[in-house]
C-alpha cells in the first residue's frame, strides 16, 4: 500500500475514532485492556484507605481517640456505663491536661453552667422576656453533683440526657475526660473557699 493511502486511511481512521465519542467503537476499545486505562483507572475512594494494613496487623488507636460502646442516655445507662471498666478516669493530672480541661469547660460548657460552674452561665436569662432557652443549668458544685462518680460525668458529656445535649461528636475520649478533671477542680475550688 502507498504511503500516500496509507495516511488517508490513517486520517479517516482518526477521523472516525474522533467524531464517535461514546459508541460502540469506544465501548469496543475498552474491552482491549491497553485501550481502557481511562475507564479502569486507579482512584481513591474518599472513604478508603491509601494502603491496605499489612496482613495480622491490629489498629491500636482510632483518628478520634477510643471509641467505647454506645449508651442510652439514661439515668439507668448513665450509672451502668459509671460502674463498668470505662467509668474510671484513664488520665491523670496535670497542667497540659488541666489546661485542656479548662479550654473544652469554657469552650462547651460555660455558656450553661457559668464560668464557675454555678450554672448561671450567659445563656440561662433571669429575665423572662429575654428567655430564649429553658432556665435550666445545673449548678456544677452542688453537693449532688459532687457526690456523682467521675465515669457518671464523662458519659454526660458524651451522650447528654434531658436538657443536656451530646458532646461525645464534639470532644475526643481524652477531652471529655479533662472536662471531667475540670468540673472536679471548680468543685474543690468552691469547696474550699466556703460557698
Amino acid at each position: 500500500m502507498p504511503s500516500d493511502a496509507r495516511r488517508i486511511l490513517a486520517a479517516a481512521l482518526f477521523a472516525t475514532l474522533a467524531g464517535t465519542g461514546c459508541t460502540r467503537l469506544e465501548y469496543a476499545a475498552g474491552g482491549i485492556p491497553w485501550l481502557a486505562y481511562m475507564r479502569d483507572a486507579p482512584f481513591f475512594d474518599p472513604y478508603e484507605a491509601p494502603r491496605p494494613a499489612p496482613a495480622g496487623t491490629v489498629a491500636f488507636d482510632a483518628p478520634v481517640g477510643v471509641v467505647l460502646t454506645p449508651i442510652p442516655a439514661t439515668e439507668a445507662g448513665l450509672n451502668e456505663f459509671a460502674a463498668g471498666r470505662n467509668g474510671t478516669n484513664p488520665f491523670a493530672a496535670d497542667s497540659a491536661f488541666d489546661a485542656l480541661g479548662q479550654q473544652m469547660y469554657e469552650r462547651h460548657c460555660a455558656v450553661c453552667h457559668g464560668s464557675a460552674g454555678l450554672g448561671d452561665g450567659p445563656i440561662v436569662q433571669t429575665d423572662p422576656a429575654e428567655q430564649k432557652y429553658p432556665p435550666l443549668a445545673p449548678n456544677l458544685v452542688l453537693p449532688q453533683t459532687v457526690a456523682r462518680s467521675d465515669g457518671y460525668l464523662y458519659g454526660l458529656v458524651w451522650v447528654g440526657r434531658g436538657l443536656m445535649p451530646a458532646y461525645g461528636g464534639r470532644t475526643t475520649h481524652r477531652e471529655r475526660w479533662a472536662i471531667v478533671n475540670y468540673v472536679r477542680r471548680l468543685q474543690a475550688a468552691t469547696s474550699a473557699g466556703g460557698n
